[in-house]
């Protein structure tokens, strides 16, 4: 039973907050450059609420994007941070968390230990290149943007 209860909390709560940081990553790297917005999603799906921009849609546990119809002002260099922005405040939010808690690795004592790993995790998943269902992932953007 501890195991469906921690599964359902990592899954509704944990995982969304993961993606809300992994997604604000991208979006600080596309302001920073002066490229704008157009589109901050959580979840897949149909939406579920929406303003503006940002929209949560039906499965919010199960990915994100961050879209800019100006992504082509972007230098090479610039567009690399972005799509690597999202990694980097996922591997900053577990740093600071795993200093602060003195996290040991696969040791899951409480919730934040739990965050810590899955953010350790999406970062992993994000840098393999290969496209998902919901497309592809930031490695494979890489991997496409200095293939051309």
């Amino acid at each position: 039973m501890d195991f469906l209860i921690n599964f359902v909390i990592i899954t509704l709560f944990i995982s969304p907050i993961i993606t809300l940081i992994h997604e604000s990553g991208h979006a600080f790297f596309l302001k920073i450059f002066g490229a704008k917005v157009s589109e901050f999603t959580i979840g897949n799906g149909d939406i579920f609420w929406s303003k503006n921009n940002f929209f949560i849609k039906k499965a919010f546990f199960f990915g994100g994007r961050v879209g800019s119809k100006n992504l082509k002002i972007l230098s090479k260099n610039q567009k690399t941070f972005f799509y690597l922005g999202g990694v980097f405040f996922n591997f900053l939010s577990a740093l600071v968390l795993h200093i602060l808690t003195g996290y040991e690795f696969l040791v899951f004592r409480n919730y934040v230990d739990s965050f810590i790993f899955v953010s350790y995790l999406t970062i992993v998943i994000n840098l393999i290149p290969l496209n998902t269902i919901v497309g592809a992932t930031d490695g494979k953007q890489l991997v496409e943007l200095y293939r051309n």
